[in-house]
Protein backbone atom coordinates (compact mmCIF):
# COMPACT_ATOMS: atom_id res chain seq x y z
CA UNK A 1 0.00 0.00 0.00
CA UNK A 2 2.17 2.66 0.74
CA UNK A 3 4.30 1.77 -2.32
CA UNK A 4 1.30 2.79 -4.36
CA UNK A 5 0.65 5.52 -2.14
CA UNK A 6 4.92 6.49 -2.81
CA UNK A 7 3.97 6.71 -6.38
CA UNK A 8 0.80 8.56 -7.13
CA UNK A 9 2.71 11.22 -4.95
CA UNK A 10 2.65 14.54 -7.25
CA UNK A 11 6.74 16.21 -7.54
CA UNK A 12 7.62 18.76 -5.76
CA UNK A 13 6.43 21.74 -7.82
CA UNK A 14 9.25 24.09 -9.40
CA UNK A 15 9.94 27.20 -7.85
CA UNK A 16 9.53 30.07 -10.32
CA UNK A 17 13.50 31.24 -10.95
CA UNK A 18 13.60 35.42 -9.69
CA UNK A 19 13.61 38.09 -12.51
CA UNK A 20 17.53 39.29 -12.03
CA UNK A 21 18.24 42.71 -13.44
CA UNK A 22 21.84 44.93 -13.52
CA UNK A 23 21.26 48.36 -13.01
CA UNK A 24 24.29 50.81 -13.76
CA UNK A 25 23.75 54.10 -12.24
CA UNK A 26 26.32 56.93 -13.43
CA UNK A 27 25.54 60.61 -12.96
CA UNK A 28 21.81 59.93 -11.40
CA UNK A 29 21.22 57.66 -14.62
CA UNK A 30 19.50 54.46 -14.49
CA UNK A 31 21.15 52.00 -17.23
CA UNK A 32 19.47 48.51 -17.30
CA UNK A 33 22.37 46.16 -18.25
CA UNK A 34 20.58 43.46 -18.57
CA UNK A 35 18.13 44.34 -21.65
CA UNK A 36 21.13 46.83 -23.32
CA UNK A 37 22.69 43.55 -24.85
CA UNK A 38 19.39 42.79 -25.84
CA UNK A 39 18.35 45.46 -27.25
CA UNK A 40 21.45 45.99 -29.56
CA UNK A 41 20.98 42.25 -31.14
CA UNK A 42 17.68 42.91 -31.76
CA UNK A 43 18.98 46.68 -33.74
CA UNK A 44 21.49 44.71 -35.39
CA UNK A 45 18.95 41.65 -36.71
CA UNK A 46 16.49 44.48 -37.76
CA UNK A 47 19.35 45.44 -40.27
CA UNK A 48 21.21 42.29 -40.95
CA UNK A 49 18.39 39.72 -41.02
CA UNK A 50 20.36 37.16 -42.68
CA UNK A 51 23.93 37.29 -41.61
CA UNK A 52 24.56 34.91 -39.15
CA UNK A 53 25.94 36.02 -35.17
CA UNK A 54 28.20 33.90 -33.85
CA UNK A 55 29.87 36.39 -31.35
CA UNK A 56 28.24 39.47 -30.25
CA UNK A 57 29.78 41.59 -27.53
CA UNK A 58 28.40 45.18 -26.11
CA UNK A 59 30.50 47.71 -25.08
CA UNK A 60 28.44 50.35 -22.87
CA UNK A 61 29.65 54.21 -22.59
CA UNK A 62 27.66 55.37 -20.18
CA UNK A 63 29.16 58.92 -20.60
CA UNK A 64 27.83 58.45 -23.96
CA UNK A 65 24.82 57.47 -23.33
CA UNK A 66 25.24 54.75 -25.89
CA UNK A 67 26.41 51.44 -26.37
CA UNK A 68 28.35 50.00 -28.73
CA UNK A 69 28.45 46.44 -30.48
CA UNK A 70 31.09 43.94 -32.61
CA UNK A 71 29.73 40.88 -34.65
CA UNK A 72 32.03 38.25 -35.23
CA UNK A 73 35.01 40.28 -34.20
CA UNK A 74 33.69 43.58 -36.81
CA UNK A 75 33.00 47.19 -35.97
CA UNK A 76 31.27 49.53 -37.42
CA UNK A 77 30.29 53.38 -36.82
CA UNK A 78 26.49 51.88 -37.36
CA UNK A 79 26.98 49.46 -34.44
CA UNK A 80 25.44 51.77 -31.57
CA UNK A 81 22.26 52.29 -30.11
CA UNK A 82 21.04 55.18 -27.75
CA UNK A 83 20.72 53.95 -24.01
Amino acid sequence: MAEKAAAKAKPAAKKAEPVIKTILQVDGKDFDVSTIAADALKAYKSVHKRKAVNEFVVYVKPEENAAYYTVNGEGSEEFKIDL
